[in-house]
């Protein structure tokens, strides 16, 4: 229970931080405004368009691999889920049984072999 709780923690923190890098860069973009009254060249407008053109594909890079780091930890995650899980398993008590006939049916207490000898 504490470790599912603990891997939603982590997943919902990570949502919150890549939104917030999100916001942040909204609000660190440039805003580049034509005057008013002035006249742009051909060859201005290329070269903004142009340079927007390779930011929006480094960002889309830089985009691509924090979705893969995200996946190697998300599976990394889940990895370590898997191993807890089994940890659990393994030191889970084994059923209780008699030590007179060896039956997990009932304890020594109410065994009725003993019921028979006494």
């Amino acid at each position: 229970m504490a470790m599912s709780s603990a891997v939603l923690l982590a997943s919902e923190n990570e949502k919150l931080r890549v939104e917030n890098q999100r916001q942040k860069g909204k609000r660190a973009t440039r805003r580049t405004y034509i005057a008013r009254e002035s006249v742009l060249s051909g060859a201005e407008g290329a070269s903004r368009a142009q340079k927007e053109v390779v930011e929006a594909m480094e960002a889309a890079k830089a985009a691509k691999a924090a979705e893969a780091a995200k996946a190697a930890k998300a599976a990394k995650a889940a990895k370590a889920a898997e191993a807890a899980k089994a940890v659990t398993e393994w030191q889970r008590r084994a059923p209780s049984k008699c030590s007179m006939c060896s039956s997990t049916e009932h304890t020594a207490r109410t065994c009725p072999t003993r019921e028979a000898t006494s």
